[in-house]
């Protein structure tokens, strides 16, 4: 198989669709890290059947499709189409394909949320036929071929294992593996259903006996059933009886209850009369209270309002005379700041008028400090140019004298060089060899190649015959092989099967009749039919079930059940009796005898038929007759295992043999390609040498020739430049001129940096004179508002001082007048006090004896309540067994279909 193209969409970084095209040769892929080269060794590896997403790089297999960019939006699925030349010769399994058609195409597409699918030549096939396809193909997903990044060094550490898997894919059976394995599994899966069957055929020989016991168990479980009605009777009939009695009782006690209710009721009604009048009497004595509290409350509540307004009146008066003592402070404080603010008007006045002075002293000694300044630049700019003109003129010079002496020292060593190498191509040419020795070297080695050739041809026609002679051997083997696999696959089923039926029909002990009976293969079912359960009794003994014997009757029925059966002495009579036809027809039976079909259907003599009867028996008959059969024919099947056996082993030997002849031929096969190699390289070489030889010679001589002149050329260029060097002016006048200029600019960059500095401190001396001034108008109208503030605070103190001594001259006796009040309202809360007091003495006596009362009551109703409860009590304990009496009622009459007074006379 070789891959012709690869076919991408969607897969990680191939958003759009893209083909690679693998031609033959050597296919190379280039591009920078992270441009996608790996993706495509991903790809086919995931065409191939992969299915770690780990190993392709993910955390999910849908990590392969597309996921999206910032501009482009990921896509839905992923698909992969691989394209390979195959051969005629291989199948591709899992489908049919034609055989005429030498392409494969695999796909592999899958889709987010549905899984991925395959597809080869335009089929649906499996992940597993994939793999298969190209396993066959000695590749496939997990390869060696197939090396990525760290592979080799897995390779180099690879275990002895993994050689070998690389060996055998290399040698093109990792399909034959693959394939050995699945049948295997097969078998094995083969066994274990047949050792299942043998325990599910047990399972049902230990349930049959199950059932036989739980037979027994119903025939006890009628027994026991009556006797547990008739005490389930008496039971019914003794609980009947003591539900009647309780319920008589319960209502006698449900009546005396209902008295005693009614006795505690009446005391309850005399005590809440009485409770009435007690509460009626309270609430009069806590009105009259209530009123007289209200009284002394609005005394107290005045008396309150007196004091805090005479403490109001005192306390105001003492802060209106504070008040006017802080506005005679104030007022005094605000004279002395008028008169302050005037002096500093006087003195700021004064020193914005001087500064204004020196503002214009500046300004008008400015201008003549610019000319200068602008003077002393435009000089130093002419400086400057004159300078540079100076040092380029200089730079020329100095340029000029470099290159010649450039060229001077170039041309020096061109000669030096050139005559250099012309004695050295002189000596080369001395060196060449002597081209009549290589000349009969080259006439040795194609001698030698002849002779190596002529016996290649001979180990090839060796090797093809052992070729041919291991070929058919391995037929031989194969076909071996095959008939061993299929004698040992048939014995093995065999065995499986004869072990399974001795475990089926595993004796328990005993002398059962059914074991000691082998019946003609056939006659299975008509025998267990005729004996059914009779079967499994004993031969002999002395208790039990068991046959006692009997000889067979001389006018038996013919053809009867014991011409088919070998069975004991004892169940003779019994067979004789029995006849045995493929089909009932209806025939007459004397006493005593029966008639069985080959089916299982038995008909006795006085009309009784039974089908089907017997068949675990017929079953065990027939498991019997064939583990008989199987034991005869394991020895055949072992025989013919061991001579295929044999005779594999013998092709084996002859394959070795074989093998052994081919890898000796194939050694001095190899070992003659080495010598025709190495001669070939040799004849090649001397070929080579007498070539470059020639060559070197022809070359030398056209380069001797080039030397001489080149030697000459050399020479005419060191004269040139020597008298051009000579030709070049002196460097000293044009350094004493550049040093001139320097000094000059220096001066005159000088008296620039004096005139700028004299305007630059001009400028800041007018600056600072101007902020001064500025600084001091704003004092002058910061102290102007300053005094208009004051004067305007010393008439509203003035006003602020009549209206308190108004308000004093107000006030004045207020705090007397209130004090007298107050004498008065504390006579009032005298009087009334004392008269609350007797109030209050009358309300305590009727509030204790209305708790009294309600004590009284709290007992009577508990008294009440407690006969309330016996009542209930008494009248549910009577419901309930009046319940309990009818419910037994009802039980009698649905079990016995009578009334429980009934019961013992039935």
């Amino acid at each position: 198989m070789r891959i012709k193209s690869l076919k991408l969409a969607g897969f990680k970084s191939f958003v759009e669709p893209a083909e690679l095209k693998i031609e033959s040769g050597l296919t190379g892929i280039v591009g920078p890290n992270g441009c996608g080269k790996s993706n495509l060794l991903e790809a086919i590896r995931w065409v191939m059947g992969e299915n770690s997403a780990k190993s392709m790089r993910g955390g999910g297999m849908e990590d392969v499709i597309f996921a999206g960019t910032a501009l482009r939006p990921p896509r839905d699925f992923a698909e992969v189409t691989i394209r390979a030349d195959r051969d005629a010769s291989e199948q591709m399994a899992g489908f049919a394909s034609n055989d005429d058609d030498p392409e494969l195409e695999v796909t592999r597409r899958i889709e987010r949320g549905a899984g991925s699918a395959y597809r080869a030549n335009g089929r649906d096939v499996r992940a597993k036929d994939v793999a298969l396809i190209f396993a066959d193909a000695a590749t496939g997903a997990h390869s060696p071929a197939l090396v990525s990044q760290g592979r080799i060094g897995a390779i180099i550490a690879a275990k002895p294992q993994e050689r070998r898997q690389m060996l055998e894919e290399a040698a093109g059976i990792s399909g034959l593996h693959v394939r050995r394995k699945d049948a295997e599994q097969k078998l094995r899966a083969a066994e274990n259903n047949l050792e299942r069957l043998g325990n599910i055929l047990a399972d049902i020989d230990a349930r049959a006996g199950q059932l036989r016991r739980q037979a027994k168990q119903a025939e006890r479980y009628s027994k026991l059933t009556g006797e547990i009605a008739q005490a389930e009777a008496r039971l019914i009939f003794v609980r009947w009886k003591e539900a009647k009695w309780a319920a008589d009782a319960a209502r006698a006690e449900a009546e005396t209850a209902s008295e005693k209710v009614s006795e505690a009721a009446a005391v309850q009604n005399a005590l809440s009369e009485k409770q009435q009048e007690a509460v009626k009497r309270l609430a009069n004595d806590r009105a009259a209270a209530m009123a007289t509290r209200d009284s002394a409350s609005d005394i107290a509540g005045k008396l309150i309002r007196l004091s805090s307004e005479r403490d109001q009146v005192t306390l105001r008066q003492a802060d209106l005379t504070a008040q006017a003592q802080r506005i005679e402070d104030d007022a005094a404080q605000e004279d002395k700041l008028t008169h302050d603010a005037a002096n500093a008007l006087q003195k700021l006045q004064a020193e914005s008028a001087k500064l204004a002075g020196g503002i214009k002293d500046c300004e008008e000694a400015r201008p003549a400090l610019i000319r200068a300044a602008d003077k002393a630049e435009r000089q130093a700019r002419e400086s400057e140019v004159a300078l540079a003109k100076a040092m380029a003129e200089q730079a020329k010079a100095e340029a000029d004298r470099r290159v010649a002496e450039a060229a001077l020292n170039t041309a020096r060593a061109r000669v030096d060089r050139t005559e250099s190498d012309q004695a050295r191509l002189s000596g080369e040419l001395a060196a060449i060899g002597n081209e009549a020795v290589l000349m009969q070297k080259q006439a040795d080695t194609a001698a030698l190649v002849t002779d190596l050739q002529k016996q290649s041809e001979q180990i090839h026609g060796r090797l093809t015959k052992a070729e041919g002679t291991r070929r058919s051997l391995e037929d031989e083997r194969e076909q071996s092989q095959a008939a061993l696999s299929s004698a040992k696959a048939q014995l093995a089923a065999l065995q499986s099967e004869k072990s399974a039926l001795e475990r089926a029909i595993r004796r328990d002990g005993g002398d059962k009749a059914i074991d000691r009976i082998k019946v003609k293969p056939g006659y299975e079912r008509a025998f267990a039919a005729a004996l059914g359960d009779d079967v499994h009794a004993a031969i002999g003994g002395t208790a039990g079930r068991r046959w006692s014997g009997g000889g067979a009757i001389e006018d038996a029925p013919s053809p009867n059940l014991a011409d088919y059966v070998d069975a004991p002495q004892e169940l003779r009579l019994r067979l004789s009796m029995i006849h045995v036809v493929e089909r009932d027809d209806g025939q007459r039976l004397q006493a005593g005898e029966r008639l069985v079909t080959l089916s299982g259907q038995m008909r006795r003599w006085d009309g009784f038929i039974a089908e089907d009867d017997g068949a675990a028996s017929a079953e065990q008959l027939i498991r019997t007759n064939r583990l008989r059969q199987l034991s005869d024919d394991l020895p055949n099947y072992e025989d013919a295992v061991a001579r295929t056996q044999q005779s594999f082993d013998s092709a084996l030997t002859a394959i070795n043999q074989a093998q052994e002849n081919q890898l000796m031929l194939q050694s001095a096969r190899q070992e003659n390609e080495n010598n025709l190699r190495q001669a070939l390289r040799d004849a090649d070489k001397a070929e080579d040498a007498l070539i470059r030889m020639r060559q070197a010679e022809a070359a030398l001589t056209e380069r001797m020739a080039a030397a001489a002149e080149e030697v000459e050329a050399a020479k005419s260029d060191l004269a040139a430049a020597d008298t051009a060097c000579s030709a070049l002016p002196d460097s000293g006048q044009n350094a004493a001129q550049v040093a001139k200029m320097q000094d000059e600019g220096n001066i005159v960059r000088q008296m620039l940096v004096q005139s700028q500095a004299g305007l630059s401190a001009l400028d800041q001396e007018l600056a600072q004179m101007k902020q001064r001034r500025a600084v001091a108008q704003a004092e002058i109208r910061s102290w102007q508002e300053r005094s208009g503030e004051a004067e305007r605070r010393i008439a509203e103190m003035h006003k602020r001082k009549a209206d308190i001594a108004a308000e004093l001259l107000s006030m004045d006796g207020r705090p007397g007048a209130l004090s007298a009040e107050m004498a008065k309202a504390e006579e009032v809360k005298a009087s009334i006090a004392e008269k609350l007091a007797a109030l209050q003495a009358a309300e305590q006596q009727s509030e204790a004896a209305l708790k009294t009362l309600e004590s009284q009551l709290a007992d009577a109703a508990e008294i009440l309540s407690s006969a309330r409860e016996a009542r209930a009590g008494a009248q549910a304990r009577a419901e309930n067994q009046e319940l309990r009496r009818v419910e037994m009622g009802r039980v009698s009459g649905e079990r016995f279909e009578c009334p429980p007074p009934v019961l013992p006379q039935k």
